[in-house]
């Protein structure tokens, strides 16, 4: 056990030296960096607002489909539990099977919201060329100001934690992207 938390410890150790190595050698190689903060072009760039209204267009769609069936199915349930006494077997038989469609419908609709669902493939669909022309116009804007790092800066995901704000190229980006030029 102790033998472990000594190699960890090493390995922790040898990790964190190769980092502040390769740290050192852009630095003594005066690599320049630039961040952007892809949150901030998403949420301004037209295109971008308009694929995310459409994603949420069609997560509201089975939202509403969702609630509609459970209603029905709330209702159908109870209905069957108050008569299944008076029912004879073949209405029964007919009555579980529709309730058991309408479980079917349900954790269908509810699937198309998973992370392989329906929505999230159109979610990959319309912004994966978003995401492309973003990467162009960051790799173009990069090398005209010759960075030749460019790193995420957002609220959400923090890969920077500190960045002089003359680094920032997130409007440049977003100009680019609005303007064309």
């Amino acid at each position: 056990m102790r033998g472990k938390k000594i190699v960890r410890r090493n390995l922790i150790a040898i990790i964190a030296f190769f980092l502040f190595s390769s740290c050192i050698l852009f630095a003594q190689q005066g690599t320049k960096v630039g961040y952007i903060d892809s949150q901030s072009i998403l949420t301004q760039l037209p295109e971008a607002i308009k694929a995310q209204g459409d994603v949420q267009a069609a997560i509201d769609k089975i939202k509403a489909q969702i609630d509609s069936i459970g209603q029905v199915y709330q209702t159908t349930l109870a209905d069957y539990q108050k008569q299944a006494n008076l029912m004879t077997d073949a209405k029964k038989r007919d009555a579980q099977q529709k309730i058991m469609n309408m479980e079917k419908e349900y954790n269908d609709l509810r699937a198309k919201l998973d992370a392989n669902g329906e929505v999230a493939l159109l979610n990959r669909k319309l912004m994966t060329p978003i995401v492309d022309k973003i990467k162009a116009a960051v790799e173009e804007i990069a090398k005209q100001a010759g960075v030749q790092l460019v790193l995420e800066k957002s609220d959400q995901l923090q890969v920077v934690w500190y960045a002089e704000p003359s680094m920032d190229l997130t409007f440049k980006v977003l100009d680019k992207l609005k303007t064309g030029k």
